[in-house]
C-alpha cells in the first residue's frame, strides 16, 4: 500500500507538487479607485478581512473592506476581492443617492 503511494505520488504531474504561489494584493489606493469611479463619499476606514464562506466560493482568498460617508451622511459598507478588484458586496442606506451618475448629478451638470 505504501510502494502504491509512493509511486503515485512520485508520478503526480509538477503542478500538484508545488504549493501555488500567493498571488498580490491591489493596493489600497487602486482599491479606492474602483470604489469612488462608482459611489460618492469619504473613506471612513479600510481593513483587510477573511473571505465569508460565499465570497471564498466565488474565488476570494483576502476581502478589502471599506467603509464610506456618502455626501448625505450615510454608511456605506464596500468589500471586493483585495487580489482582482471585483466587487463582492456593498451594503448601506442611500445607496442609489450616492450613485455616480443617478440623475441628480446630471441636473447639477446642466
Amino acid at each position: 500500500m505504501i510502494r502504491i503511494a509512493l509511486l503515485l505520488l512520485a508520478l503526480a504531474p509538477p503542478a500538484l507538487a508545488q504549493p501555488a504561489r500567493p498571488q498580490p494584493l491591489m493596493p489600497l489606493h487602486e482599491a479606492v479607485k474602483i470604489v469612488a469611479g462608482r459611489f460618492d463619499g469619504r473613506l471612513l476606514a479600510a481593513r483587510l478581512d477573511q473571505p465569508r464562506p460565499y465570497e471564498f466560493a466565488l474565488g476570494a482568498e483576502v476581502v478589502q473592506e471599506m467603509t464610506l460617508l456618502s455626501p448625505q451622511g450615510n454608511i456605506l459598507l464596500f468589500r471586493l476581492d483585495a487580489v482582482t478588484g471585483k466587487v463582492l458586496e456593498v451594503r448601506g442606506r442611500g445607496l442609489t443617492k450616492a450613485r455616480k451618475g443617478n440623475g441628480s448629478m446630471e441636473k447639477e451638470r446642466d
